[in-house]
């Protein structure tokens, strides 16, 4: 259960925005809805120009969103903060219930890459009850999330992390692909969004715990991600926006 509980959230959080133990704000009209963008094209959205900026994955310090996840063990509330943001990273830190965790992501041209050790930090810290579990970064290839995704593209990543911690302690692989396939609209609690939708799946290579997930993103611009459903083995999940703050 709890090498399951610690794959599953690196799976969730793959495509996920950040979060904090600050309370989250019901989001105004004009939050909860983004304007109609045609089906063959993703919404432009004002850039300032910065490494991290991404249309779909809103990086500002402050930056709340609050998920209700529902897997075959229940339904929890988890809120998201975005936190130290620089000039080409920031940590994005979740707070629920069961886990809490904080990750490491850089930014570059080509877009943001999530799970990085820098500077001697971890890639990502995870805390539960029964202890502590943490993931170190030793190379990385591909792109998490690119800079600029247009319906149609197709991207890939590889990554070799070492993780310790919840009854795994080993050195495998993360593979993941992902598609984008097109705008759709996704009514979730938090309102009704035109939502780029991107197909993913991942595998690895870890003998603790081989397990592959298949799943589906939706991403409203200049909002994040606003739903997420996936499977992983026999472990269903099914995560949706209920209100997001982002100053």
């Amino acid at each position: 259960m709890k090498k399951s509980l610690l794959f599953l959230s690196l799976a969730i959080i793959v495509l996920t925005a950040c979060q904090s133990a600050q309370p989250t704000q019901q989001p105004s009209q004009q939050q909860a809805q983004t304007s109609a963008a045609p089906s063959a094209q993703a919404p432009s959205v004002q850039s300032s120009g910065g490494l991290c900026d991404n249309p779909y994955f809103p990086v500002v310090e402050g930056a709340t969103w609050s998920y209700d996840m529902t897997t075959n063990f229940g339904t929890v509330t988890s809120t998201n903060t975005i936190s130290d943001v620089g000039t080409d990273g920031f940590l994005m830190v979740t707070d629920n219930p069961d886990i809490s965790y904080v990750i490491t992501w850089k930014c570059s041209a080509e877009g943001l890459y999530w799970l990085q050790s820098t500077g001697g930090m971890f890639a990502a810290v995870f805390q539960t009850d029964a202890g502590t579990g943490t993931v170190q970064t030793l190379s990385f290839t591909g792109v998490s999330i690119p800079a600029d995704v247009q319906p149609g593209d197709s991207w890939i990543s590889d990554e070799e992390i070492t993780a310790s911690g919840f009854g795994v302690d080993e050195t495998f692989t993360i593979h993941a692909d992902y598609h984008a396939i097109g705008m759709e609209t996704i009514t979730v609690p938090a309102g009704t969004f035109d939502a780029l939708r991107v197909d993913f799946t991942m595998t690895n290579t870890s003998e603790t715990l081989p397990v592959s997930i298949e799943g589906t993103s939706w991403f409203a611009a200049g909002v994040g991600q606003v739903k997420n459903t996936g499977l992983l083995g026999d472990i269903s999940s099914d995560l949706e926006l209920v209100s997001y703050s982002i100053p």
